[in-house]
C-alpha cells in the first residue's frame, strides 16, 4: 500500500474512532432530551433549534467549505485563515441573529404561535458558537489536524451531556435547560478550538492578518458550495418542518427520533470523506483521486449495508426496552434506512467532487432533491402522515444516490463496479487492516 494511502486510512480509523466515540454521547444526548421532554417537549426543542440551524446553515456563505477547498492548496496561510474565519464568523452571527430577531417578532403571532418566543430568542444565542464552531474546525480540516477536528466535536457533545444532566435532572429545568445545553455544547467546543489552534499550530489572531486577497476567491468558490449545502439541508430537513406544519409536536419528536438515530449511520461516510476532502483537492494526479475515492466507496458501501440490516432486525427490540413511549419511530427508522443507506456512499461521491473545484454538480442534484422531496411530502404527509414523511425521504435519497453515481462515472470515466462492487483485493486490505489494528490493541494493554 503506498505511503499516502496508509496515511489516508490512518488518519481515517483516527476519524471514525474519535466519532464512534462522539457517536455514543450522542445517543446518550438524544435519550435524555426524548426521555427527559418526551414527545411533545422533544417536538419543540426539535422546532426550536432549527431556528438557529437554518439560519447558520443559510447564512455561512460556504467559507467554511471554501476554508477547508483553500487552506489544503496552501492558498490560505493559518494565520491569515484563523483570524479571517473568525472576523468573517462573528459578523455573519450578528448578522443571523438580527435577522432571527426580526423574523421571530413578525412571525409570533402567526407561525410560532405554538411555541413561546422567548424560547426562540434564547435559542438565538447559541449562533456565535455555531459559526465559529464551523469556522475554525474546517481551518483544522484543511491543515489536515483530525486529532484537534474530531476532539472539538467530542467536547461539544460531552459538554451538551453535562448540561443536560445538570439543567435537566438536577435542576429540573426542562425544555429550557436543553436550549441551553445546546448553547453552552458549542461555546465550549470554540474555547476549545481557539486554545488548541494557538498552543498546537501557533496560530494568532490579528486584524492586520484578514485576508481580503483571498476573500473574493473564497466567495465564488464558496457560494457554489453553499447553495448545494442550503438545499442538502432542506431536503434532509424540510419533512421536518412540514410535520410541524400538516402535524402535531408528537409526531415531530417521534419522527426526530427515528431520523437521529438513523443518521448515526453517516458516521462511517463522514469520518472518512472529513479526511478525503481535502486529501482530494490537495492532489493533482487524476488516479490517485480515483483509487482512493473508488476504494472508500465500496468498503462504506458493504459496512453500512451490514449495520442496517442488524438494525431492522433488532430496533423494535432497542425501542422497546429503552423508549418505548416512541415504539412508532422503529416503523420510521426501518422506511428512512434504505435511503440512508445509500446516501453514506452519495457523500463520499460528493466530497470526490467538491475536492476536484466541481461543487457545482452537488449543487445541480441537491435543487432536484428539494424540488422533489417537497412535492413528495406534501402528497403523503396530509394522507398518511408521519409514514409518509420516512417514504418520501427513503425515496429522494435513493433517487439522488443513483444520479450522483452517474455523474460521478461520467466525471471519473470509471465503471459502477468500480466503485460499488467489493473486490477480492479490498477483502485482503480488510483482513491486514484488522490484523493491524488487533496487533496494537495487543500491545497497547
Amino acid at each position: 500500500m503506498r505511503t499516502q494511502d496508509k496515511s489516508f486510512l490512518s488518519n481515517s480509523i483516527i476519524t471514525l474512532t474519535r466519532q464512534v466515540v462522539s457517536i455514543v454521547i450522542g445517543v446518550l444526548i438524544l435519550f435524555i432530551i426524548a426521555k427527559g421532554l418526551g414527545p411533545s417537549g422533544n417536538g419543540k426543542y426539535t422546532l426550536i433549534t432549527y431556528l438557529p440551524i437554518m439560519l447558520m446553515t443559510f447564512l455561512n456563505f460556504g467559507f467554511n467549505s471554501s476554508t477547508v477547498f483553500f487552506v489544503s492548496r496552501k492558498k490560505v496561510g493559518l494565520n491569515s485563515a484563523f483570524s479571517t474565519n473568525i472576523i468573517i464568523g462573528l459578523g455573519l452571527a450578528i448578522a443571523s441573529m438580527l435577522i432571527g430577531g426580526l423574523v421571530i417578532y413578525l412571525l409570533s403571532e402567526t407561525k410560532f404561535h405554538n411555541i413561546n418566543s422567548g424560547l426562540l430568542f434564547l435559542s438565538l444565542l447559541a449562533l456565535p458558537g455555531m459559526f465559529l464552531m464551523i469556522f475554525l474546525q474546517t481551518i483544522l480540516q484543511g491543515i489536515q489536524d483530525f486529532k484537534g477536528f474530531n476532539s472539538a466535536l467530542v467536547v461539544q457533545q460531552f459538554s451538551t451531556l453535562f448540561f443536560l444532566v445538570l439543567f435537566l435532572f438536577l435542576m429540573d429545568i426542562h425544555l429550557v435547560g436543553a436550549i441551553l445545553s445546546f448553547i453552552f455544547g458549542y461555546v465550549c467546543a470554540v474555547l476549545y478550538m481557539m486554545i488548541y489552534l494557538i498552543k498546537n499550530q501557533n496560530a494568532s489572531f490579528s486584524f492586520n492578518s484578514f485576508s481580503r486577497e483571498h476573500l473574493k476567491e473564497m466567495v465564488v468558490y464558496g457560494i457554489k458550495a453553499h447553495v448545494s449545502n442550503i438545499m442538502t439541508f432542506l431536503n434532509y430537513r424540510l419533512d421536518v418542518l412540514l410535520l410541524g406544519y400538516f402535524l402535531t409536536d408528537v409526531s415531530v419528536g417521534v419522527y426526530t427520533v427515528a431520523v437521529s438515530l438513523g443518521e448515526r449511520l453517516s458516521i462511517f461516510s463522514q469520518s472518512f470523506s472529513q479526511v478525503l476532502l481535502p486529501r482530494i483537492a490537495s492532489s493533482n494526479l487524476e488516479e490517485d483521486r480515483n483509487r482512493i475515492t473508488s476504494m472508500l466507496s465500496r468498503f462504506i458501501l458493504v459496512l453500512v449495508v451490514a449495520v442496517s440490516i442488524f438494525i431492522i432486525l433488532f430496533s423494535d427490540l432497542i425501542f422497546h426496552l429503552f423508549l418505548q413511549e416512541y415504539m412508532k419511530s422503529s416503523l420510521l427508522l426501518k422506511l428512512l434506512l434504505p435511503g440512508l443507506t445509500v446516501l453514506t456512499v452519495e457523500k463520499i461521491l460528493s466530497n470526490d467532487l467538491a475536492g476536484r473545484g466541481l461543487p457545482e454538480l452537488n449543487m445541480y442534484v441537491s435543487f432536484f432533491n428539494v424540488v422533489f422531496n417537497v412535492i413528495l411530502n406534501l402528497l403523503l404527509i396530509p394522507s398518511i402522515g408521519v409514514t409518509g414523511a420516512a417514504i418520501s425521504s427513503s425515496i429522494t435519497y435513493l433517487l439522488s444516490f443513483i444520479i450522483k453515481a452517474f455523474i460521478y462515472r461520467s466525471v471519473t470515466k470509471l465503471k459502477f463496479k468500480d466503485f460499488l462492487v467489493i473486490t477480492k483485493s479490498d477483502l485482503v486490505l480488510m483482513k491486514k487492516i484488522y490484523r493491524n489494528f488487533r496487533y496494537r490493541t495487543v500491545v497497547n494493554k
